[in-house]
């Protein structure tokens, strides 16, 4: 009897070592990086150190680690509170804006956009959705509260933190998880604007991106017409086409009547290409005399066709569209006389004096219009 005991006590001492064995062949197993990442307290965000791993509640009332939000993610953070009713409202609009804009990095999880309240003791869980709903925001975008003492902490770390939470300033950050090159912005920019500063953190640019880059740029700032018909400077002007742009005011004597002479030839020298892959698209410097009716006359007197845009506009949108084209000048007789000639497929863009022979502005034009995509 004594015999079986003994047995059977080492039955259980062997089934006991066992089990520790494989407790601790378990706990080796595990990976290095997982078991870190389940410890993470602190960790940086660019320049900014020590930053703290704390508990947030989303405004669908789920409980997440801000760490977990943002690792190898690029990243957009604002931070806003929801009785604000000065600057917060058109961050938000402008905040879904970049969403929309961004919104193939959004689907695939490579960018996160967050939001998170500065004013954690009001903006529950409820009153961040019922906020955001203002916007009519979708998918994508999280807004983030917690306890008092934790979001605190966090935007001092963040440097965003103000005492008194209407002085609080209009900022994003921008950046990728584990990189250094995070940027401080403006959250009331142009969308646009926080778009391309966006992109420049992506490993690899999306199909999307490398098509849209020159929307971003030359942006769909909406001009007028000779025929008063609305026109986006990037969808409807230049998309996919040859272009030649050039400054001019109709009361100009100048240089303005030998470029719409050359532009007039050009007109004849493109034939069918002109509309279909070409435009020529003349900017007036002059917005206040050089309304639709002004220019539609003036083009009449060049016999201009479909495919040659005399374009003018509100001040703000006209001056952004010669800003964007480096063709602003603040007193009109100041402009210049240079012909842009751009291929927005095949990136080709070239210069030529809008006052040369024809001959040598038609090789310029022919060039760009003939270069292909390597």
């Amino acid at each position: 009897m004594k015999q079986i005991k003994c047995i059977t006590l080492l039955i259980l001492l062997l089934i006991s070592q066992l089990g520790i064995s494989q407790e601790k062949k378990a706990a080796c197993c595990v990976p290095a990086d997982d078991a870190k990442k389940k410890n993470v307290s602190q960790f940086s965000i660019g320049g900014m150190k020590k930053v703290p791993n704390i508990n947030l509640i989303t405004q669908h009332g789920e409980k997440v680690k801000f760490y977990d939000l943002i690792e190898g993610k690029v990243v957009a953070l604002n931070f806003v509170f929801t009785t604000c009713t000065t600057i917060c409202p058109p961050m938000g609009a402008n905040f879904v804006h970049l969403k929309k804009l961004m919104s193939e990095r959004v689907e695939s999880s490579e960018l996160v956009m967050l939001t998170i309240t500065i004013d954690p003791a009001t903006d529950t869980p409820e009153r961040l959705a019922a906020w955001s709903e203002n916007f009519e925001p979708g998918e994508g975008w999280t807004l983030l509260t917690g306890k008092v003492k934790d979001i605190n902490g966090l935007l001092k770390k963040l440097e965003v933190y103000t005492s008194l939470k209407d002085e609080h300033a209009p900022i994003v950050l921008m950046g990728k998880e584990g990189e250094d090159n995070w940027v401080r912005a403006n959250g009331l920019a142009d969308p646009t604007e926080l778009a391309a500063t966006l992109n420049q953190f992506f490993d690899t640019p999306s199909k999307k991106d490398e098509d849209n880059f020159d929307q971003n740029y030359f942006t769909d700032v909406v001009l007028l017409d000779q025929n008063g018909e609305s026109k986006k400077l990037y969808t409807d002007l230049m998309k996919d086409k040859v272009v030649i742009i050039n400054p001019f005011f109709t009361e100009c004597t100048g240089v303005c009547p030998v470029m719409n002479e050359n532009l007039k030839r050009i007109q004849e020298h493109l034939g069918t290409k002109l509309g279909t892959e070409v435009n020529i698209i003349s900017l007036t410097v002059d917005y206040k005399t050089d309304t639709p009716e002004t220019l539609k006359k003036y083009a009449n007197e060049y016999g201009a066709q479909d495919g040659w845009y005399f374009i003018t506009g509100e001040q703000e949108n006209i001056e952004t569209a010669l800003r964007k084209l480096g063709k602003n000048v603040e007193n009109r007789e100041a402009h210049d006389s240079v012909f842009l000639v751009g291929n927005l497929n095949t990136k080709l863009w070239k210069k030529v004096n809008g006052l040369a022979p024809i001959d040598e502005i038609i090789k310029i034009i022919d060039s760009v219009i003939n270069d292909t995509v390597n």
